[in-house]
């Protein structure tokens, strides 16, 4: 019954969000539902994206992050933090935290769509409200040489 107050839009959207996040846990192979995610002094650079549902942003991001992780994921680990609700950013302060930037969480929390590359601890690449693949591939093609 609830399907059926939904709108088709809303449905898609809802499943390319659990497409996302389901990819992220079990494409990475370093991330899992129950653990933090991968440590930022890995070997592999990490990509964290810090978003929400309600950012018309973040919503045309998701459709390339979701090709971007199936195509970099063996060489980048992915980390999203979502800022959606009070308990989401919550959990994503945890998640921070136990990476090792809360600094950048807290300073960046609050922009959505934001998609940051870290090599070690060091940030090396950040952008906002931007959806441009090519701007991505880019950038992850740098930081992986």
């Amino acid at each position: 019954m609830m399907l059926k107050q939904l709108s088709a839009r809303k449905i898609l959207y809802y499943l390319a969000v659990t497409v996302l996040v389901f990819s992220v846990f079990s494409s990475s192979g370093t991330l899992s539902a129950e653990a933090a995610g991968p440590s930022l002094t890995k070997t592999k650079p990490t990509v964290v994206i810090i978003r929400a549902q309600w950012c018309h942003v973040c919503q045309k991001l998701e459709p390339t992050m979701m090709d971007l992780m199936k195509e970099y994921g063996e060489k980048l680990d992915f980390v999203i933090l979502d800022v959606t609700n009070d308990e989401t950013t919550s959990t994503a302060a945890e998640k921070a935290k136990s990476l090792g930037i809360s600094s950048f969480f807290e300073a960046n929390k609050k922009v959505t769509s934001t998609v940051a590359i870290f090599k070690g601890t060091k940030l090396v690449f950040k952008t906002a409200m931007n959806t441009r693949k090519e701007d991505f591939v880019k950038a992850f093609e740098k930081v992986i040489e």
